[in-house]
This record gives C-alpha cells, structure tokens and sequence, in this order.
C-alpha cells in the first residue's frame, strides 16, 4: 500500500505558473505565425520568379531611356519613357496578380505577429511583473550568439 502526499502549491505561485505557461503558448503562436508567414513568403518567391524578373528588367529599361532622355531630349526619347512607364505599370500589375493569392495568406499572419510583438506579449509581460523597457545596447549572451 502507498501513501498519496498531496503539496499544497500557495496561490500565488499557481497563479504565477499559470501565467508562465500562457506566455509560453503565446510566444510559441506568435513564433509559429511568423515562420508559417515565413514559408509562404518563400513559396510566394518561388512562384513568381517570371513576373518579378519582368518588373526588374523593365524598370532596368526605364532608368536607362530616362538617362537616355536627359541626354538627348527629343520627342521620340520622351515617347520612349512613355512607353517604357506603361510596361513597368503593366509588370507590376502581373507581379501584384501573381503575389495576390499568396499575400491573401500571408498578411493575416503577418499582422498576427505585428499585434503579439507590439500588445499581447508586452501585456503578458507586464501581468508577470516585467513591463517591458526599451533596450539600447545587447545583453553579453546575445553578442555571442550573433557573432557566431
């Protein structure tokens, strides 16, 4: 036969568990967001590699007929940047049509992050009796780590 010991655990250190544990799951949701954002940006990429090497070129080809046009302004270098600004609006529309499935996913976790960052974590933070300050300078471990 065992004998059971129940510990009577004082109610602020419950209370103070409690509260730990809820960070926990918030930090974990707010750093699962920002790595399912994460992947879908890096699919977003993938995926689109034609129409943003279109915007890249075009824009490439509007810079050099606007030099172009600097050095020689006649009526057909003027009708060239024109006609060069309707292909970049044109690509960049391709481009923002192309991303726009992808960004429909995307932004909701992005301003998930954005709301955890800037309120719930702060509030938590403030709740477990360590109201966040500004920082200027790093902590001696994380010098290390990002040196590595």
């Amino acid at each position: 036969m065992s004998k059971t010991q129940t510990v009577q655990i004082p109610e602020e250190i419950e209370k103070e568990i409690t509260l730990l544990r809820g960070f926990r799951d918030l930090v974990a949701e707010r750093v699962g967001y920002f790595f399912g954002a994460k992947m879908l940006s890096k699919k977003m990429s993938d995926e689109t590699v034609k129409e943003r090497k279109a915007v890249r070129e075009t824009s490439k080809s509007l810079k050099e007929a606007i030099s172009q046009l600097i050095e020689t302004p006649t009526k057909e270098n003027s009708e060239k940047v024109k006609d060069i600004q309707t292909q970049v609006k044109d690509a960049k529309d391709k481009n923002k049509t192309a991303r726009a499935p992808h960004m429909k996913k995307i932004t909701p976790l992005r301003k998930a992050v954005r709301y955890l960052d800037v309120v719930a974590i702060p509030d938590s933070l403030k709740e477990l009796g360590k109201p966040v300050q500004p920082l200027f300078s790093l902590s001696a471990w994380v010098k290390k780590a990002i040196t590595k």
